[in-house]
């Protein structure tokens, strides 16, 4: 039987998996909005139309903003539909890691790191090419970061376990 003591989770830990949970279910629902509306997106952009629905939302912005704005909706219009379809799927691979870390469980730390790892790939193959510059570095060090921060909490984990249960004459 586990004692309070070694499940208790420092709470920079806590605050890191709320936040994996916030971006994986927040991920998980733009990835199923845009696999639906990237087509229209990209029929609206062929079109002209996708410029005039923006114009409200434009009306205030320096031509500098309205050109990267227009930009930035032309890439993801590019973008092919499956390309969500497959992140919101990793998102959902994620989100499962991140409750089963949640809940002390070391596979939790396999499936985010898998997930995650995976995420990069795709991004390489639908989305980073379009982009200039690639976000590419920074979403490698910032997953790179996210699985060694856990992968050590679970090591941290290990050791406080190990040295709870090695002799329990001593206590």
């Amino acid at each position: 039987m586990e004692s309070t003591e070694q499940k208790k989770r420092p709470i920079g830990m806590t605050i890191l998996l709320v936040l994996s949970f916030i971006n994986a279910c927040f991920n998980i629902f733009s990835n199923l909005i845009m696999f639906f509306f990237t087509p229209m997106m990209s029929e609206m952009m062929e079109n002209g139309q996708l410029e005039e629905t923006m114009e409200p939302f434009m009306s205030s912005a320096t031509e500098e903003m309205r050109t990267a704005m227009m930009d930035s909706l032309s890439v993801l219009s590019n973008i092919k539909p499956v390309y969500y379809m497959i992140m919101m799927l990793l998102f959902v691979g994620s989100l499962i890691g991140v409750i089963r870390m949640f809940k002390f469980d070391k596979r939790g730390l396999h499936f985010y790191a898998i997930s995650q790892l995976l995420m990069l790939i795709a991004s390489s193959v639908y989305k980073y090419p379009m982009m200039h510059p690639s976000p590419f570095t920074s979403d490698l060090l910032l997953t790179s970061m996210f699985i060694l921060v856990y992968y050590l909490y679970f090591k941290r984990l290990e050791l406080v376990n190990q040295q709870n249960t090695a002799n329990p004459f001593d206590q």
